[in-house]
């Protein structure tokens, strides 16, 4: 019998740049024509995103994010290396990167030997050249082994499950996998410790009904004169997607590790706060749930409170909680990192194998 393991955490890239640049999202909000005159200066910002602002414009803060951040990825790391996985399954939002005007599916399984990772390709450097936390150089590039049997057997199960994944050979429009999977798997090693793990990347259209118009909001490219994109797939569709996963592996003879990557909500997303702070109450009725193993709540939740709180990428956790549902596992280790400034509220999560 197989042996499945949950982890959560999140793939902001702000944690890959030094402490002052960390709030750049703030900057480019503050230039955006939409933005309300009165924003524009922070005395009328939420009281403790004023604090966390200061006056170094984030950066102590950004300091202390970054510090609780990697130490929550330290305890579920420990936990992988324990763990031994015979292949990795990341759920990553795609931004328009593979998902493109060409082809659109709700989600899709990367089947490949080998994938490349190219972390500091959208680097954006607040005062010339990014420089990031590892002083790698920015052309770096990082090669991951991939775990093709497991993952052709994982699309013909869930075929038969009553599930319709895409899978792909190769990566469509460019030749290195997405941020959301690069930078996880950035973070998973950030002490350097090596990754001998394979990986099968699991690509959500979690950006649905803005993935073209606006190119995934990587870009800053949105337009109020497009009609939006048909939406993603629900968030039901994607727990009941888990659910099958967790059928398909458990009679299998491989321990599997199930990454759910994204953070909360997300403040370019936030219309109902200008695109400027994330919805931080709806995150904490999302993290209350999780946190207390309430995960049919999620199951109920209509997409468009989803988008409505920011919260579109948590369609990459929701096959993570629909696992952990059917397999009973609650989470032994569970932290919000609440934050006004830094751009998106993010959770660390740890789902141990149940018994």
């Amino acid at each position: 019998m197989g042996e499945i393991l949950g982890l959560g955490l999140t793939h902001f890239g702000g944690f890959m740049f030094p402490d002052e640049e960390m709030a750049a999202r703030i900057g480019a909000a503050m230039k955006s024509p939409k933005l309300p005159d009165h924003l524009r200066d922070p005395a009328n910002w939420p009281a403790r995103m004023r604090e966390e602002w200061g006056s170094d414009k984030g950066a102590a803060f950004a300091a202390k994010h970054k510090t609780d951040f990697f130490a929550g990825v330290s305890h579920i790391r420990a936990a992988l290396d324990d763990f031994k996985p015979d292949a990795v399954i990341i759920f990553g939002d795609d931004q328009y990167e593979c998902f493109r005007e060409d082809l659109v599916p709700p989600y899709c399984v990367f089947i490949m030997d080998k994938f490349q990772v190219k972390p500091y390709q959208r680097a954006r450097g607040i005062g010339g050249p990014a420089i990031n936390i590892w002083n790698d150089p920015l052309d770096t590039v990082i090669d991951y082994p991939g775990a093709t049997r497991i993952a052709k057997t994982l699309a013909a199960e869930l075929l038969g499950h009553g599930f319709d994944p895409a899978y792909s050979y190769s990566l469509p429009h460019q030749d290195y996998l997405g941020h959301a999977f690069a930078n996880t798997l950035l973070f998973l090693d950030h002490a350097r410790q090596g990754w001998p793990y394979p990986i099968i990347p699991f690509a959500i259209n979690a950006y649905g009904s803005a993935l073209i118009r606006e190119k995934g909001g990587l870009d800053g490219a949105g337009s109020d004169d497009t009609e939006m994109d048909p939406p993603g797939p629900s968030p039901k569709r994607c727990y009941d997607l888990g659910v099958a996963i967790a059928r398909a592996l458990k009679p299998s003879p491989w321990r599997v590790a199930l990454v759910a990557t994204a953070s909360f909500s997300h403040a370019f997303l936030t219309d109902k706060n200008h695109r400027l702070y994330p919805d931080l109450p709806a995150d904490r009725e999302r993290f209350a749930e999780l946190k207390a193993g309430n995960y049919a709540a999620w199951r109920e939740l209509p997409l468009s409170q989803l988008e409505a709180s920011g919260q579109h990428e948590l369609l990459n956790w929701y096959p993570v909680i629909g696992a952990m549902a059917e397999l009973g596992q609650k989470p032994s280790y569970c932290e919000l990192l609440e934050t006004y400034t830094m751009n998106s509220n993010k959770c660390v999560a740890l789902f141990p194998p149940a018994g």
